[in-house]
């Protein structure tokens, strides 16, 4: 561009007073506001291109699931059952890839009730998700309760008298926790001891009345 081009520029974007042009400003302003647009355009764009640009996890590092597909019911143990023995059963188990369990042990609970858990564990049926290694680890917790009946015991013709069980036990599952509920007989029992009558009925418990 030569010097006299240049010189018609200037004119143009100056009014013949030396100030500027308002066109010249009206598009200068348009300019500047297009420039902020764009700028705010780039920061709320930069951020879900970092994002969608992010490596996928791979298969194997995802999170292994195991799964109880099929629960084997616990049955109480009738002299824990008599003896009113409630309590939680932990345990500790292997499964492997094909779902089946490797080993199962007991972390704490009392001991009449361990062997009724590590039954139903070891008989129940998993599901092992994306298990990339030989077993699993996997957490089971029982819940055993007793449920006594009440029985009459206010005279002798109660003695030795039984309310029978008239519920069968009941399992529920909730995830790794299994609950069983069981119904105790009640039982009125009676002692004549010498010429002393005495009634005894709490249940399985002992006491007197003379």
């Amino acid at each position: 561009m030569n010097q006299s081009s240049k010189s018609t520029a200037i004119v143009d974007d100056k009014d013949l007073d030396g100030d500027l042009n308002p066109d010249y400003t009206l598009r200068m302003i348009r300019l500047s506001l297009f420039r902020w647009i764009f700028a705010g355009l780039i920061l709320l764009f930069f951020p879900i291109v970092h994002c969608s640009g992010q490596t996928p996890s791979s298969p194997s590092t995802q999170q292994t699931v195991v799964v109880l597909t099929k629960l084997s019911p616990p049955v109480y143990p009738a002299i824990a059952l008599q003896a009113r023995i409630t309590g939680d059963i932990e345990l500790a188990l292997d499964i492997r890839q094909d779902g089946k369990v490797a080993s199962a042990v007991v972390t704490s609970g009392p001991p009449l009730l361990q062997q009724a858990a590590l039954n139903s564990a070891t008989q129940s049926q998993f599901e092992c998700h994306k298990c990339s290694e030989t077993v699993t680890d996997y957490r089971l917790l029982y819940t055993f309760k007793v449920v006594e009946l009440r029985v009459s015991c206010s005279v002798p013709e109660d003695c030795n008298k039984t309310v029978p069980v008239q519920h069968a036990p009941e399992v529920t599952q909730l995830e790794n926790h299994i609950t069983l509920v069981s119904e105790a007989a009640g039982l009125c029992i009676c002692d004549v001891i010498k010429k002393v009558r005495s009634l005894k009925c709490l249940y399985l418990w002992r006491c007197g009345l003379s």
